[in-house]
């Protein structure tokens, strides 16, 4: 009866289907988003912010990008599964070539069973970090967890004085990296200067939904209404079990729904407070951290609500382990155990690294994807892809823990392609006396744990995650703080390479794609037979 059930929602989803089609001109822009500094950065149709993507689950969206910039460009739908279909996935070089200057290509993105908050973003040379990018949202066809009347979506940025491969370019060139003056952001709140962004409206009485997206590329922002309750119903695209929390706390790539009700007076209007740090940069009277004020206003010309500053600690914020998911799926047994260890260091000139497998990620000379279909069973032998990949080998359906060790003084967001993964737990690692931060307690998960697919891993902490191998495909773990990537802070599964050779196969335009800029597409990591891998850069060992 329940197989019957799911065919019958299937169906029913099919027969209200859309296509959305978009067509993205991506290319240079010029402006001052931050009321600061005149820059070029990446936009889309001649705007940035771009607009928002809305799309209703089980529509397939099309987005048609044509590369109008010097360098090639990729795009990703952060938060999608991509189950079928990882040649869209988007990372350049791991499951795909490049759009060349000038060239076009279409993806075609089926969101079938999913919805919520979700983001896109260039996925090449870290394009993310100028500006390309914009939120997402997949509306469901079904009873939301809690109802509401309204819904609004926030974004928030963090926005830097140059282009991100400028800025990284100095830093390399420095003989003593320790000479170098921290780059400090600004921060954006819905696309804009934050001190300046428009306020928000509240009715009296009405319940309302705010889909909330963090889309740093270093930062985390911490938001509260004082005043006002918000209650959790949603992280990364999956629903939660009610939650009601003082304030949300999110790095980079993390998304969020709440429902905040609104007072029945229209008497006073309140502030909404915006922090944005980051835990890699020394603080700094008005750079670091920076604390922006916006207005929820019930009625114009009403006055303030006073209300009393409350220290973060006395407040409740949600742990990404004290979520539990609203499908109440209980822990997965596990199969097979993966440790990951971020290793920290620096070169002769100072300028800090870290690897989280046992070397730095660096892309291979032919994308990992191409690997995995083009290598019959060589596929299943880890030591194809290359050393610069960190390529981690997985069997279909098998479950996998993830335990991600942080015994450094940075903190750090990671993202699951292709995976929602349940959160087990959480807890102390390492010696954080060394940034007198007290030793954080154990969280295990409830009964149903979170599924997501942005993590938080703060300094000298864990965190331990479970997911099925069922999506067959080459996926990207990476740390999501872009200069963390940059630097190699990645590792890649190769999940069921024996039934993805059965299943999928690339699309030709992307075969045609790679020819044309002399990118082979078959082979091992250097586009070489069995284990020749000779032609590939070296790999970049942390210090034993």
């Amino acid at each position: 009866m329940l197989h019957l059930l799911v065919i019958f929602a299937t169906t029913l989803l099919g027969c209200f289907a859309a296509r959305v089609e978009l067509n993205w001109d991506v290319g240079y822009v010029y402006g001052s988003r931050d009321d600061f500094t005149y820059r070029r950065a990446i936009g889309v149709n001649g705007e940035l912010p771009f607009p928002p993507v809305h799309v209703t689950q089980g529509d397939t969206l099309v987005i048609n990008v044509h590369n109008s910039l010097d360098v090639s460009t990729s795009i990703h739908t952060h938060g999608l599964l991509n189950n079928g279909t990882n040649y869209y996935d988007g990372p350049d070089m791991v499951t795909q070539c490049g759009i060349p200057p000038g060239e076009s290509f279409t993806y075609v993105l089926e969101t079938k069973n999913q919805f919520g908050t979700f983001w896109i973003h260039g996925h090449t040379r870290h394009q993310e970090a100028d500006g390309f990018y914009t939120p997402l949202i997949i509306h469901s066809r079904k009873q939301p967890v809690i109802d509401y009347d309204e819904e609004l979506l926030m974004t928030f940025e963090d926005w830097y004085t140059g282009e991100f491969y400028v800025r990284q370019a100095y830093i390399d060139s420095l003989d003593d990296a320790r000479t170098l003056t921290p780059y400090y952001s600004k921060a954006l709140i819905n696309g804009y200067d934050g001190n300046k962004t428009a306020p928000i409206t509240f009715v009296p009485g009405k319940r309302y939904r705010l889909r909330i997206i963090c889309m740093s590329i270093n930062n985390w922002f911490k938001f509260r209404i004082p005043g006002h309750k918000m209650t959790v119903i949603e992280a990364d695209g999956v629903e939660s079990m009610p939650l009601e929390v003082d304030g949300l706390s999110m790095g980079p790539g993390q998304r969020y729904s709440v429902i905040v009700t609104a007072h029945d007076s229209a008497d006073f209007n309140y502030i909404y407070n915006v922090t944005s740090y980051s835990r890699f940069i020394t603080d700094q009277q008005g750079l670091q951290p920076i604390v922006y004020t916006g207005l929820i206003k019930y009625k114009d010309g009403a006055p303030t609500k006073n209300i009393p500053v409350v220290s973060d600690d006395q407040l409740v914020w949600p742990e990404e382990a004290q979520l539990q998911a609203y499908d109440k799926q209980p822990r997965l047994p596990v199969d097979r155990q993966i440790e990951l260890t971020v290793k920290r260091f620096s070169n002769i000139h100072y300028v800090p690294f870290s690897a989280l497998g046992s070397s730095l990620y660096k892309s291979v000379l032919v994308p990992t994807l191409y690997t995995a279909l083009s290598m019959g069973e060589l596929a299943k032998n880890s030591s194809v892809y290359g050393p610069q990949t960190n390529a981690y080998v997985l069997k279909h359906l098998e479950v996998v823990e993830i335990v991600i060790n942080n015994p450094a003084i940075e903190d750090h967001t990671f993202h699951f392609h292709g995976h929602n993964v349940q959160v087990i737990e959480t807890g102390p690692f390492g010696n954080s006396s060394t940034i007198d931060r007290e030793p954080v307690p154990r969280i295990l998960s409830g009964p149903w744990p979170m599924w997501r697919d942005t993590v938080q891993v703060r300094a000298f902490e864990f965190i331990r995650v479970r997911f099925r191998a069922d999506n067959p495909g080459v996926w990207f773990l990476h740390c999501h703080l872009t200069v963390h990537m940059y630097n190699g802070l990645a590792v890649v599964f190769v999940e069921a390479p024996d039934v993805l050779q059965q299943r999928q196969s690339v699309p030709e335009a992307m075969v045609e794609m790679c020819k044309r800029q002399g990118i082979h597409t078959q082979g091992n990591g250097a586009g070489n037979q069995g284990f020749d891998l000779s032609g590939l850069p070296p790999a970049v060992y942390p210090p034993s």
